[in-house]
């Protein structure tokens, strides 16, 4: 309540209120009937908030209705101003001007038209105790009856922590068709826009994966559930094997749309999925499919509130306006294009309730403008274990799974048992004891996203304890929970394979009979390399096998090559790009081959170690703002950056920088806003610079048109006089409407400006 703020609080308040006494009231009456109000102040992270969960440290538009008394027609040149208080205290930034004033406000205002409304941009702390507090008409430019109303204020709103969740992206070549999507649109900042719009995390950290492309060289629309397990296989393993945290969440892009159903995911909830990047459909795809793996189903819903757009990321490639209509549909409405979908309330909330967006403590102090966690954490650390994974294929018609060999998980949280599950997973020691069994659930996945009737084949990925009661795992069965009919069934064959590295060098060498590395010690392999390699089983099992190289001689290891196919006693030969990789340390890099038959897995590791790679600048986007879009001066913009590095991995704030060819640094960080910019044409320059000193720059153009805030007139008399002079003199060192520079307080140089403009 207002009565319990602090005393900055208070007399703030009471500065914005004291401006409507200093109009001279007679001379206004006789020129105008016209009578403005504030009729409402709404806050908007994608839908209308209501009662909504509001998270911290997100991009935050505020919309305030112009309430219109005393005229026939909508009145023109109207603007206002907005403060913002956490706890009571006035945030950093704060006061805040519109980002679409002067407009000309109808007399009944739609939330439809961006335009009938005055936006503002901000990024409101974490704290349940936010108060937004708007006068309109501060200049006193439109001529009123009544200046004592022109205040409106929402209070107590409460801003939650969310942690930054981690979602790392594969770029898939895909060999029967297209190679790889263009790299522009799935990069941060264009290809996560939609996902950004509408599931309000404290951040996203969505960067490509250590494992460079993935090669498909299978038809998707047969093999599009063993793409998934792989998927999920460089989630559960790879990534964690190079060192890095394990993200929440990895999602594949494939050039086009090759996939009869635009995307799948691999569960309802899970955490791996992968979708096309057709231009018209790829950024609510990409949503779609995540908003699966937060555990929600396809629905018929329009979004039914009107939506909002805060930053604009569907700007590119589509031009999508701002604004979206109560008729779009709910993200997980099947197979909409981009401009057909926004998010409803159910799917809006589903990610902010989600226990892998949830923060791991109270608090955020430095963390920020936003004042939510910024540290990306791995997915369910807690619990982790030795496992194996199983995964595959149900052929539903058939009644039976097909499974792929399985691997073994150094660390990984164990399927937990879902008590409405179809299938039953049971495991069995070499003496045949049952250790242990579970229901997973196969039936949610079956309808198609591109809401084409249902899916034939569905994804099973399962990780079991590799060893339960000190006894081995040495058979698995799944069984269909109705019938009890088998489904499919592994066995640890008595031999492991066997396997072997034989040479490796840059790609053509090893043919053409040129020295290998060894040949030339103290050289750096890099660009493009084969490694020629082999694999055996002694039972004639069906084998597959991973490619991982450590920088270090050992201690992380990044995946290369995942998932490939063997055949027994065939030489095998793969290529990679040293690009894609971190610099070895020294002559410590290593190579290792990881094959697997089913349920027995052998690795091996290259004899020698070798300088492998060089350093590789960071991956840094801009999110927002837009490139070549105009903004009133003084409207807050909104800085986000994506800044991910091979080495580094998330950049730290410090390392992110913004500057201006005009106004020079204008800030530091992943996101802030700035009301800041001169009026003109700006280059705006990111850099991220990673330990190593490598930088990577991004530069966009905004313009800043002429707009005034605050005028020397201070009693709005139409003259600057000896009046306004008293007034500047009445409020010097406070925070006020005096405050001509916008500098926080009154001081010199506002009295400098009102001089100068001395009438």
């Amino acid at each position: 309540m207002l009565n319990s703020r602090s005393s900055c609080y208070g007399h703030c308040v009471g500065l914005i209120g004291s401006i409507t006494a200093l109009a001279p009231t007679l001379l206004v009456a006789s020129a105008s009937a016209v009578d403005l109000t504030v009729s409402s102040v709404e806050v908007n992270q994608a839908i209308n908030s209501g009662s909504m969960t509001l998270v911290a440290k997100n991009a935050t538009v505020v919309r305030v209705k112009v309430g219109v008394a005393g005229s026939a027609a909508a009145v023109p040149n109207v603007d206002a101003e907005l403060r913002i208080y956490a706890n009571g205290v006035e945030i950093p930034g704060s006061p805040f001007f519109s980002s679409n004033g002067p407009i000309t406000a109808p007399l009944a205002p739609n939330l439809a038209n961006e335009n009938d409304t005055l936006n503002f941009l901000c990024v409101p702390p974490q704290s349940g105790d936010v108060d937004f507090v708007v006068i309109v008409n501060p200049l006193h430019k439109v001529l009123e009856t009544n200046y004592s109303n022109n205040s409106g204020q929402l209070l107590d709103k409460n801003f939650v922590c969310r942690k930054m969740v981690e979602l790392a992206y594969v770029s898939v070549n895909y060999t029967p068709g297209g190679g790889e999507p263009p790299l522009w649109m799935i990069e941060p900042g264009v290809g996560d826009a939609f996902l950004r719009g509408i599931y309000k995390t404290g951040d996203w950290n969505y960067h490509r994966s250590p494992l460079g492309a993935l090669t498909w060289n299978s038809n998707i629309n047969s093999s599009n559930n063993t793409l998934l397990s792989t998927l999920n296989d460089i989630r559960n393993i790879t990534i964690p094997a190079a060192g890095y945290p394990k993200p929440e969440f990895i999602y594949g892009w494939l050039p086009g749309n090759p996939y009869s159903g635009n995307g799948q995911a691999i569960g309802i909830p899970g955490a791996a999925a992968f979708g096309n990047s057709e231009e018209n459909r790829f950024q609510r795809t990409f949503a779609h499919e995540v908003g699966h793996l937060w555990g929600q189903q396809h629905n018929s819903s329009s979004i039914a509130t009107i939506g909002f757009d805060v930053v604009n990321g569907l700007k590119d490639p589509l031009n999508l306006a701002s604004v979206m209509p109560t008729s779009k549909k709910d993200v997980m409405f099947a197979g909409l294009l981009t401009n057909e979908a926004w998010v409803a309330a159910v799917t809006f909330n589903d990610c902010i309730g989600d226990s892998r967006a949830a923060c791991a403590a109270a608090g955020g102090e430095g963390e920020g403008e936003g004042g939510a966690s910024d540290a990306a954490s791995s997915a369910g650390t807690s619990g982790e274990m030795q496992c194996i994974r199983l995964a595959g294929e149900y052929h539903r018609a058939r009644g039976v799974m097909t499974l792929q060999p399985s691997l073994r998980l150094d660390s990984a949280l164990p399927t937990v048992n879902d008590p409405m599950g179809d299938a039953e997973v049971r495991a069995y020691s070499a003496a045949g004891r049952l250790l242990s069994k579970l229901r997973i659930r196969t039936d949610s996945l079956m309808e198609s996203c591109a809401g084409t009737g249902q899916l034939e084949r569905t994804p099973v990925y399962v990780t079991l304890p590799e060893s339960i009661a000190s006894q081995w795992i040495a058979r698995v069965e799944i069984r269909d929970v109705k019938s009890g009919a088998l489904l499919a069934r592994q066995l640890r064959s008595p031999n492991a394979p066997v396997a072997s590295i034989m040479s490796i060098a840059p790609t053509g060498v090893i043919d053409a009979g040129g020295p290998l590395p060894d040949d030339k010690p103290g050289e750096a392999l890099a660009g493009e390399v084969e490694v020629a390699w082999a694999a055996s089983d002694a039972d004639g099992d069906r084998m597959e096998a991973a490619l991982l190289y450590s920088p270090d001689g050992g201690t992380a290891w990044y995946p290369v090559v995942v998932s490939q196919r063997v055949g027994t006693g065939t030489e095998e030969r793969t290529r990679f790009s040293t690009a894609n990789l971190p610099q070895s340390v020294g002559p410590n890099g290593r190579l290792k081959l990881r094959v697997s038959d089913g349920l027995n897995q052998s690795d091996v590791e290259f004899p020698q170690g070798m300088m492998l790679g060089i350093g590789s600048p960071p991956d840094v986007h801009i999110v927002s703002p837009n490139d070549n879009i105009t903004v009133p001066q003084h409207a807050s913009v909104v800085f986000q950056a994506s800044a991910w590095d091979m080495e580094d991995r998330l950049l730290p704030e410090s390392s992110i920088e913004w500057t201006s060819d005009i106004d020079g640094p204008v800030g530091t960080g992943r996101l802030f806003t700035s009301g800041n910019l001169s009026v003109g044409a700006h280059n705006l320059t990111l850099k991220g610079t990673d330990s190593s000193g490598l930088s990577t720059l991004k530069v966009i153009k905004v313009i800043v048109a002429a707009r005034a805030v605050r005028s020397p007139d201070l009693n709005a008399d139409g003259a600057v006089n000896a009046a306004d002079l008293s007034i500047l003199l009445g409020e010097w060192a406070n925070d006020s409407f005096a405050d001509l520079d916008l500098s926080g307080s009154v001081g010199a140089s506002d009295l400098a400006i009102l001089l100068g403009a001395f009438s």
